[in-house]
């Protein structure tokens, strides 16, 4: 059954990608509004949404939807769907930037797709199966104890600058390169294909994450507990430093 949902919801990601990527060749004619400090939302978000809503409610009428942009409840079977994570990317034409599907049942996430339109990459995954890309199974890093790159993604809150940027210092004392990659969902993405050691993505939504949860661990990412609401995640190698370095500090 998972598979089945798993083909449907790749080519509902794929084809809202498609929209996504023309709209973000496109995205000087964008209205784009704000919903706080750095925290933007541009029409493209909203009609991506909107797809992504009306063909999973067509294909599975049964399950919820809680998105990010219209909302709703997260009670299972339900569908958390970020229609553009990393919409200040998508908005400043840098191409980090994807849709993010999971499918939470009553065991948790089990289904996972997340399309990054301009670098034309889907990976996925489904609970007890593995993750992939393109039918290839994804291949973390292996656990190593030189000095490591961490993807590091963070809520732009005033609150949280101080703390945020401690963390970072602490990491490069630790002889650790940061990258900070402006999608949560993305980030996780980069450490489970192996172009990251691994990741941490601090105060983020469900929609943010949990897609990228998933995929971490059918990698076989050692991954922080599911973000049902709001919350900070982790991804890394089994075995890693990065559980001694990278957890502790955050």
């Amino acid at each position: 059954m998972h598979q089945e949902i798993l083909a449907k919801a790749r080519f509902i990601a794929e084809e809202a990608g498609a929209f996504a990527l023309k709209a973000f060749h496109e995205r000087d004619k964008l209205q784009i509004d704000s919903k706080g400090l750095l925290d933007y939302v541009s029409e493209a978000d909203r009609e991506v949404e909107r797809r992504v809503k009306k063909a999973l409610c067509l294909a599975f009428p049964e399950h919820g939807f809680k998105g990010e942009e219209s909302g709703g409840a997260l009670v299972a079977p339900c569908w958390v769907v970020d229609p553009i994570d990393g919409t200040t990317n998508f908005l400043y034409g840098r191409p980090d930037f994807c849709i993010s599907m999971a499918f939470v049942d009553e065991k948790g996430p089990a289904v996972a797709v997340v399309h990054a339109p301009v670098h034309r990459r889907t990976m996925y995954a489904v609970r007890g199966v593995g993750a992939f890309e393109n039918g290839k199974r994804l291949q973390p890093r292996s656990a190593c104890d030189h000095e490591l790159v961490v993807n590091l993604c963070f809520n732009y809150k005033r609150d949280n600058d101080v703390d945020f940027l401690s963390k970072v210092n602490q990491l490069v004392e630790l002889k650790h390169q940061i990258r900070i990659c402006g999608s949560a969902a993305w980030a996780l993405c980069q450490a489970a294909s192996g172009q990251v050691d691994g990741a941490y993505n601090g105060c983020v939504n469900s929609w943010d994450v949990l897609g990228g949860q998933l995929i971490c661990a059918e990698a076989g990412l050692e991954v922080g507990p599911y973000v049902y609401e709001q919350g900070s995640v982790y991804a890394y190698p089994k075995g890693s430093v990065l559980k001694d370095t990278l957890v502790p500090y955050l």
